[in-house]
């Protein structure tokens, strides 16, 4: 259920946060596009402004507006959406629905492409701030429309394509909840990390990561 509560007045009913008439409301979840945003400015929590910048992010009202309301349900409001903000590494989970399509995880990873493998790779494997950047991207490699479903339930997704990866990463961006693709991108890192461990060039330091990377890919279903 979405929280609502009013900024200017405590006698409006909960339902929206209001600033001079206007509604602004809270998202259900915290979706990418947010939460890289709120992540950004983390080291900013002993500003004065925190929480006014932190609700602006999310519900769009103006900060100078927000300063000119209520402390209480300012700092309230702050809560509630730092307590959206996933605390430890979310759950991998290989299927959710936006907007009545159902996506799907990699069904057999394992047999990906390699033009899918180096795409997540390469945003994995980035530093943290250029791959907050680029989560929604992520999100799009990993996860495509289910296209259709076996006899034993099994799904097959849409085949890889970089044009409506590109349309789909800007939908997650906006709609999908951050929580799956933190689970997704760290299942999939410790399954790389788990076949560098079986692979002879874990045993040799100076190897190249592109070398690695081609050794990988040539392994992976040994």
């Amino acid at each position: 259920m979405r929280k609502v509560v009013c900024i200017n007045d405590k006698k409006l009913p909960a339902g929206a946060e209001v600033v001079e008439g206007k509604e602004y409301e809270l998202p259900e979840v915290m979706n990418i596009e947010n939460y890289t945003k709120i992540f950004k400015i983390k080291d900013l929590l002993s500003d004065e402004y925190f929480a006014a910048k932190l609700v602006s992010i999310v519900t769009g009202a103006p900060v100078e507006k927000l300063m000119e309301g209520d402390y209480d349900q300012l700092n309230y409001l702050a809560a509630y959406i730092l307590n959206m903000m996933p605390k430890d590494t979310p759950k991998f989970q290989d299927r959710f629905t936006i907007d009545g399509v159902e996506y799907g995880f990699f069904p057999n990873w394992r047999e990906m492409t390699y033009a899918e493998f180096v795409d997540m790779d390469t945003i994995s494997t980035r530093p943290v701030d250029e791959m907050l950047n680029l989560l929604h991207v992520l999100a799009a490699v990993m996860y495509r429309p289910i296209v259709k479903f076996d006899e034993d339930k099994e799904y097959h997704i849409e085949k890889y394509d970089v044009k409506t990866m590109t349309k789909r990463a800007e939908l997650f961006k906006k709609k999908l909840d951050v929580r799956y693709v933190l689970g997704a991108q760290t299942f999939f890192t410790s399954c790389v990390k788990r076949f560098f461990l079986y692979s002879r060039a874990s045993l040799t330091p100076k190897i190249s990561v592109w070398t690695r990377m081609k050794l990988l890919w040539t392994l992976r279903k040994i």
